[in-house]
């Protein structure tokens, strides 16, 4: 494919006989964030020095095998660095970037994460997609690969997508195309966008144990970076209703109903944040 010869071209005369280029924005806002978090400053400045030499293994294998960029990325990524898939934890270890380095180990955001991150320092073309419950990474040649980082860059089909992750929606056709408000899907994110993710995430585990407090923060910070994502309006709101904030869960409820008004629960939580409201505590007629 045109893309992979310009791409192995450019690496082998520009990063492959030097040191890869240093991190760049993604990962310097991937590490950032994770510090933010808590991460241990340690461990944060550990990353830096290991995504250097991740990078540098990976062009080395490349100066080697002068095939494909991608695949020499992913054999580097699992058969020579020995990363494997999170599929059952949600711990922010198995997201936050320094983390997934040190522990080896990753969920398809933190996984991919990684990937975009070494992309990055080595000048690969690479987006990170966002779907419902899941994250992978794509390629920009022409036509597009999707790098499943959950079957060790297994490159899946758009229909495969659609199958595993796309039936609570209809399959969610694309914004642009299918015009149903999930414009946070099955696109490019941003940097910001993806920063997001991360915050969404660690929302929904202190959200899971009880650290309701420290999830609402992040759920502030889900929606400061990434806007148009529903979910975490809609969580941040379930989180305002319950400590009472009333006023403020329905302008995020709200929110999340003009971004994507079929959302999974939404309705329902808005009935009982009306019951909430109302005098007498009676569930609406139509929630009944």
């Amino acid at each position: 494919m045109k893309w992979l010869r310009a791409a192995a071209l450019a690496w082998l005369a520009a990063g492959c006989s030097e040191t890869p280029r240093p991190p760049g924005p993604l990962a310097s806002a991937l590490l950032a964030m994770a510090a933010d978090a808590g991460d241990d400053p340690q461990a944060v400045a550990d990353a830096w020095s290991e995504l250097r030499r991740l990078a540098e293994r990976a062009a080395q294998r490349h100066r080697r095998m002068k095939g494909d960029p991608v695949a020499d990325l992913d054999a580097t990524i699992f058969d020579d660095a020995g990363f494997t898939r999170e599929i059952a934890d949600d711990d922010p270890r198995f997201f936050l970037l320094p983390s997934v380095i040190s522990g080896r180990r990753g969920t398809c955001v933190g996984l991919s994460a990684l990937y975009l991150a070494l992309g990055e320092r080595l000048g690969l073309s690479l987006d990170g997609m966002l779907l419902p419950g899941h994250f992978f990474v794509r390629t920009r040649e022409t036509p597009p690969r999707n790098v499943e980082l959950l079957r060790r860059g297994e490159i899946m089909p758009d229909s495969w997508y659609r199958a595993k992750y796309g039936a609570e929606y209809g399959g969610w056709p694309a914004a642009a195309a299918g015009g149903t408000g999930l414009a946070s899907y099955f696109r490019p994110v941003t940097i910001s966008e993806l920063v997001g993710v991360h915050w969404y995430n660690a929302g929904n585990h202190d959200r899971r144990v009880g650290k309701l407090a420290a999830a609402e923060r992040e759920y502030e910070e889900a929606v400061a970076d990434f806007p148009t994502l529903a979910e975490a309006h809609a969580s941040l709101g379930t989180l305002r209703q319950l400590r009472g904030a009333l006023s403020e869960a329905e302008a995020s409820y709200r929110e999340a109903a003009r971004l994507q008004p079929d959302l999974p629960g939404l309705d329902r939580n808005r009935m009982l944040l009306d019951q909430e409201r109302r005098p007498d505590g009676a569930l609406p007629e139509e929630a009944r």
